[in-house]
């Protein structure tokens, strides 16, 4: 808590991430709809019942009796801080203050903190679903990039309201709590393995569909491979031969490219560098809380 013997190089920006994460809280529970509305022409046509199926599988996000269940959670897991911290004299308008602030910011924590869950939970269930995929030739990815779309945005949000609450517990010079690290860290890894975990059947999908192309490819090669009629080199061979020759090495230069093309199709609905992305946030992430906690035990107890 700020008070007046705080130093102003810590409540100026522990004053400025507090309102940065409140406007950033409010921007998100609304944009993060709208990403997955955006996304509603790309991916309806994947689900074998189109919009119906779409508004099936994402409508858990309104749900506000899970909202409310989790932000009675999380004000009761904040309410022992404040049942554990010194007896400051406050008056009554001062604890009412501090009690709506609790609930306020619990609802919105909560929401954020929904909309990721039902987000990838959404996911999920699409990658359950008899998929209409592209064909390979039409889009690398099937058609299924939109999905790594939702899942990556989703998940970068997410990380964007931790790492606006991180550098605030880095700031606070009053020790912090094991069990407030150890829910930090549960975030963050809660992130990571969200972003992953949803997408492994999708995954499974598009692997099963790369093989079977792989497995394509090898059935036309014993045709492609096969000798026409005639000896290669021969001086007497007739235009006929020739041209099933000059046939024969154009289907293999074809196979060639195509085997190429089919072996570095994708198995997962976005870039290869997302998920490294994601693990350096989330070890960065950890590192700190992890280094704040040595702090408290080193130096400040």
């Amino acid at each position: 808590m700020m008070g007046p013997g705080f130093p102003t190089w810590r409540s100026g920006p522990l004053l400025a991430l507090s309102v940065a994460f409140y406007t950033y809280v409010f921007w998100n529970v609304r944009y993060s709809r709208l990403h997955i509305l955006n996304h509603a022409p790309e991916i309806v046509p994947l689900l074998p019942d189109g919009d119906a199926g779409f508004r099936r599988i994402f409508a858990r996000i309104g749900n506000p009796i899970a909202v409310f269940l989790l932000a009675v959670a999380l004000i009761g897991f904040f309410a022992i801080f404040l049942f554990e911290a010194p007896p400051i004299a406050v008056g009554p308008a001062t604890l009412v203050i501090l009690g709506l602030n609790l609930i306020f910011a619990s609802i919105l924590e909560a929401q954020v903190v929904w909309n990721y869950v039902s987000t990838l939970d959404g996911l999920r269930r699409l990658g359950k679903e008899d998929l209409r995929l592209k064909p390979s030739t039409e889009d690398p990815m099937r058609g299924l990039r939109p999905l790594g779309s939702l899942s990556l945005r989703a998940t970068s949000l997410y990380f964007g309201a931790l790492g606006l609450v991180i550098p605030q517990t880095l700031l606070n010079p009053t020790p912090v709590r094991p069990a407030y690290f150890v829910f930090l860290v549960s975030l963050l890894f809660l992130g990571a393995g969200l972003f992953v975990l949803p997408l492994s059947s999708i995954h499974r999908t598009m692997l099963a569909a790369k093989e079977r192309e792989l497995e394509s490819i090898r059935q036309v090669a014993r045709t492609v491979y096969s000798a026409p009629t005639g000896s290669a080199g021969n001086p007497e061979a007739t235009l006929t031969e020739v041209r099933d020759w000059i046939a024969r090495t154009h289907g293999i230069l074809c196979h060639e490219a195509d085997a190429r093309r089919v072996s570095e199709l994708p198995t997962w609905p976005y870039e290869t560098g997302a998920m490294d992305r994601i693990l350096a946030i989330t070890v960065t992430g950890v590192v700190a809380v992890v280094g704040r906690a040595l702090v408290d035990v080193l130096l400040l107890r």
